[in-house]
């Protein structure tokens, strides 16, 4: 389990990778590769979907996916909670990554190493400010019961504030229940050619929030209540 020092390190340090080196991976890294896998926390208690890494992939060392029987809302939230977790991993582990997607193919991640070379600390520093700045206010996403938001509720919402999001859309809503739960509200009318992404939008904003949830408090739970509602409790 990460730590809260961990988790913000890895948000800090996630980016959307454009450039990568075509460089295979080594079996030392394909152990790292694995170990990020394995590493992550379904929704509720389901059982994981069947992540898989193929250096099958014309850009950087390879993707990560998993095979969906199904692509209903639901599926596809998992997918982006899921997924969202073993970029952090390999975030931490230093790998670049991307969120992609392919025409007639399901979300993927690449895997791989930037080509520009190594960011050095003022750089790092800087882009985290950037999207500081490219991400809503929280007294925009947020509602509902503030008198409750204290120190861990901000911790929470911030990691979420900072999740990605296709095109930056940040499309939801935080709802202050108590002081031991969060309500994530995903957007409720949403045009079908957005559905996929929005849905795994969902789940990235939902896996940050969820990690430090449960680094402050190791049984935090998050459960659906409706297709784009979830409830976190901490």
């Amino acid at each position: 389990m990460l730590s809260k020092q961990e988790i913000m390190k890895a948000i800090g340090q996630r980016v959307t990778q454009r450039k990568f080196l075509e460089k295979q991976l080594s079996p030392e890294q394909m152990k790292e590769v694995d170990l990020a896998l394995r590493d992550i926390f379904p929704i509720n208690s389901d059982a994981r979907l069947q992540w898989y890494f193929t250096p099958q992939f014309p850009s950087g060392s390879g993707i990560v996916l998993a095979k969906l029987k199904e692509f209903t809302t639901p599926k596809l939230v998992k997918y982006g909670f899921e997924g969202e977790q073993i970029v952090l991993n390999l975030t931490l582990k230093g790998f670049s990554t991307s969120w992609a997607r392919l025409p007639n193919y399901l979300s993927m991640v690449i895997v791989g190493f930037q080509a520009s070379g190594n960011e050095d600390i003022v750089e790092r520093a800087s882009r985290f400010l950037y999207r500081d700045a490219n991400r809503k206010p929280f007294e925009e996403v947020v509602f509902g019961r503030e008198e409750y938001v204290d120190s861990r509720i901000k911790d929470i919402v911030n990691a979420g504030r900072m999740a990605p999001s296709s095109f930056n859309r940040q499309p939801w809503k935080f709802e202050i229940l108590s002081k031991n739960e969060i309500a994530v509200h995903g957007w409720k009318k949403i045009p079908l050619i957005y559905e996929e992404v929005i849905a795994i939008d969902l789940g990235v904003v939902l896996s940050h929030m969820y990690l430090m949830a449960k680094a402050i408090n190791s049984e935090a739970q998050v459960e659906a209540k409706s297709e784009r509602t979830y409830l976190l409790r901490f």
